[in-house]
């Protein structure tokens, strides 16, 4: 039932293995790698169909799409301008309690002496 296997030392094993496919890396030619990851690449996209448009930019496709993608960044660029402009509103908006002390009878009451 247990094979007696002679005992190895795992780091052996795993420096053995890993020169081993290192190797392999450099014997394989270039066109073999490129078939690979297309058929790597198809049987992703077939798993996660919602993402695939989105990688494919990455594996050397069009991330633009055309005129959806275009109307994507203008809204996004529409977006940035929006929240920028309400942020600078938000930061300059004035102070109540500054513009109460600033009206000319308290300030007159304040060069008296009174407030």
């Amino acid at each position: 039932m247990n094979s007696q296997q002679p005992r190895t030392n795992p780091a052996d094993a795993d420096a053995t293995l890993r020169q081993a496919l290192q190797q392999s890396l450099h014997d394989t030619p270039a066109a073999d790698h490129t078939a690979l990851q297309d058929r790597v690449m198809a049987q992703w996209q077939q798993r996660h169909p919602a993402t695939a448009p989105v990688l494919a930019g990455a594996h050397g496709g069009n991330l633009s799409g055309g005129r959806a993608g275009r109307l994507g960044w203008w809204l996004l660029a529409g977006g940035l301008v929006l929240a920028a402009a309400l942020a600078l509103g938000w930061a300059n908006r004035s102070d109540p309690v500054l513009d109460e002390l600033m009206q000319p009878d308290v300030l007159s009451q304040i060069g008296l002496g009174e407030l």
